[in-house]
């Protein structure tokens, strides 16, 4: 099971909204978008959980899946690095990934069950390493939710995920153009993928943006699930 913080907003919650936090991170690092959530959040309980692995590059960090084995020199980026390379670097990754969106989904319905709450007032949101399990839960769990926020991620082991997909829930893809940790050239890629596999989607950038959440995306999100 994993460790969470909760928040409640309003007097009969009705959705479950779940964030996910990034690699070589913890929720105290993204509480300013936490906070967001819970000024803008109505009627909803707000899980944030922390990954459960101890992050191979620092050891006072956490993480969803490991990297440093897959990509020790970060080649994934690099500016010269291309959108297929970085695809092949998180292609390596997929048995990791696969097994963390199952514990994830676990995760989700221990949750819904202890808050009764549906799959159908269900979100998730993800941050980085955490958005790229998002779209990995949300496309593989066997009950649809009604929506996952994919913040500066990507399609991780898209190769393994094309024959996993029995979901498709609307999902919202989010990126700053000055994002060079997931680098912003790898949206095109992930957006035809969707497409390709009829997910519904909408995409907001943001120029001036780097590897980080803003509020305007908060607002954006809190706005659609209220």
């Amino acid at each position: 099971m994993l460790t969470y913080n909760h928040y409640i907003s309003g007097t009969h919650p009705q959705n479950l909204v779940i964030f996910l936090h990034g690699y070589n991170g913890n929720p105290a690092d993204h509480q300013y978008a936490v906070d967001w959530l819970k000024q803008y959040l109505q009627q909803s309980i707000l899980i944030v959980p922390e990954a459960p692995e101890i992050c191979d590059k620092n050891p006072q960090k956490k993480q969803w899946f490991g990297m440093l084995k897959y990509d020790a020199a970060n080649r994934r980026s690099q500016p010269e690095t291309t959108v297929a390379e970085i695809m092949d670097i998180y292609n390596a990754a997929a048995q990791e990934i696969a097994s963390r969106a199952q514990m994830l989904n676990e995760f989700i319905s221990n949750m819904q069950k202890q808050f009764d709450i549906d799959n159908a007032h269900t979100y998730l949101i993800g941050f980085s390493q955490g958005a790229m399990l998002t779209i990995w839960a949300a496309l593989t769990r066997a009950q649809k939710i009604a929506g996952g926020f994919v913040l500066s991620g990507l399609i991780a082991a898209e190769k393994t995920l094309t024959d996993r997909i029995v979901s498709r829930p609307p999902l919202y893809l989010f990126h700053g153009q000055d994002d060079m940790k997931v680098q912003y050239k790898t949206l095109d890629f992930s957006v035809q993928w969707l497409q390709q596999r009829q997910i519904p989607l909408k995409v907001q950038t943001y120029s001036g943006l780097p590897h980080r959440i803003n509020e305007d995306e908060i607002k954006t999100i809190a706005d659609l699930i209220n």
